[in-house]
């Protein structure tokens, strides 16, 4: 049936219908892009599951994470550095918004007075 086939012309002449044409095409396309995740699939590792960690080391980890010492090391830091950077800008935003909430006040003092 497809044996001197050498363009989709020739396909389509030999079955009569050029929707066979199209479902060559779009078969091959299916089974191209199914073999290539397959293959991606593959060479992706897996992540390590939680269940695989003794629970010795879990332990020594979390022991390493959430130290007390590094806790009053962090609220130091911030209380010392940060707060006091940002105390300046954190009153800066507020004065704004308080000067827009008292144009707005006076906007609607305006708007019912003039009812």
């Amino acid at each position: 049936m497809v044996d001197n086939l050498e363009t989709l012309d020739d396909l389509e002449e030999e079955d009569g219908s050029p929707t066979m044409a199209l479902a060559a095409i779009v078969g091959a396309a299916l089974v191209a892009g199914a073999v290539a995740f397959m293959v991606r699939r593959r060479q992706e590792p897996s992540p390590p599951e939680p269940v695989a960690m003794s629970g010795r080391a879990w332990e020594r980890a979390r022991e390493m994470a959430f130290n007390e010492e590094r806790a009053q090391a962090t609220r130091d830091f911030l209380v010392d550095k940060v707060l006091p950077e940002l105390k300046p800008a954190l009153l800066g935003i507020l004065e704004e918004v308080e000067d827009m909430v008292d144009d707005g006040f006076r906007r609607a003092e305006k708007a019912i007075k003039s009812l």
